[in-house]
């Protein structure tokens, strides 16, 4: 199956997975729920939910990371369930970048080296906790049997530098410039200019690739087009990381000639932090007509 085309053996899962510990931010449990209520309805395709921590639950360090061991907990879930359910293809809604560390190791699995990986992302996720304390910053280093040990022990089909193609990377912190030359990962700063599609579909035609994962980091967005994202948080102004660049027209070029094109059998869409719904629920909850 390829190009675009369905087949009857396709079976698509979904997942809502409301990790707010993987980037230490209640606010992603919010954006999880809304991005499954956002997706158009498919009865063909079941919806599940992974059970992760509740948002008042305590933060703690393990190994300098924080929830570690909770998150260890709903990501061996997950891989779990997926075993039981065994899709051809998983959408998945998050929460923190984390989230896609199940549905990609279970593709990879599936697919093997036929897979290739688009990170759609402004960060590229390999950092180490030697360096940060915040697990979502190291999800495709524990896909590559880096990353966090810990964590990345729990990857049962790891993937390979050459399956990984970053779309939106913007400049990079030296700690993650040295991860990335010796995990051996290809990369092109896109702070100028984004890649072509043209070229995105020459990375995947050259490699033989015959299906796509695509991870979707929404803070690839300029928050100055799109204001649900980190770097648009209200009254905020100082970041310790670069913003995103990417216009919400060329994401939606990039998407569709994908999906025109090749067999995509993962989505991830995560870190999407809805700002104006939290407003408008925290002043609900306040209202005494609503209870």
């Amino acid at each position: 199956m390829d190009k675009g085309v369905k087949d009857s053996t396709d079976k698509t899962l979904r997942v809502i997975v409301p990790d707010w510990q993987g980037g230490n931010n209640p606010l992603y449990t919010l954006g999880a729920n809304l991005l499954a209520f956002l997706a158009p309805e498919n009865a063909n395709q079941e919806t599940v939910t992974v059970k992760t921590q509740p948002v008042d639950a305590p933060v703690q360090q393990q190994n300098g990371v924080n929830a570690q061991a909770e998150l260890k907990e709903y990501i061996s879930e997950f891989s779990d369930l997926l075993a039981q359910k065994q899709p051809s293809k998983v959408i998945t809604f998050g929460g923190s970048c984390l989230v896609s560390q199940a549905p990609f190791d279970y593709l990879s699995g599936k697919y093997g080296d036929k897979l290739g990986v688009i990170w759609i992302d402004t960060h590229p996720d390999v950092t180490t906790p030697q360096y940060f304390f915040n697990e979502h910053a190291m999800v495709l280093g524990n896909l590559l049997q880096a990353g966090d040990p810990e964590v990345a022990s729990l990857v049962k089909n790891p993937l390979t530098a050459k399956q990984i193609l970053y779309v939106g990377l913007q400049p990079l912190l030296e700690n993650e410039v040295q991860e990335l030359a010796r995990l051996g990962i290809d990369y092109q700063v896109q702070d100028q200019q984004m890649l072509s599609v043209e070229q995105i579909k020459a990375w995947v035609e050259q490699n033989g690739f015959t299906h796509l994962a695509v991870h979707l980091d929404l803070d690839v967005l300029s928050p100055v087009l799109f204001q649900d994202v980190y770097f648009a948080e209200p009254g905020r102004k100082d970041f310790p990381a670069s913003a995103g660049k990417m216009s919400p027209a060329y994401l939606q070029e990039v998407m569709s000639e994908l999906q025109d094109n090749y067999s995509l059998v993962g989505l991830t869409i995560a870190e999407y932090l809805p700002w104006g719904a939290q407003y408008i629920n925290q002043l609900f909850a306040k209202l005494n007509i609503f209870k």
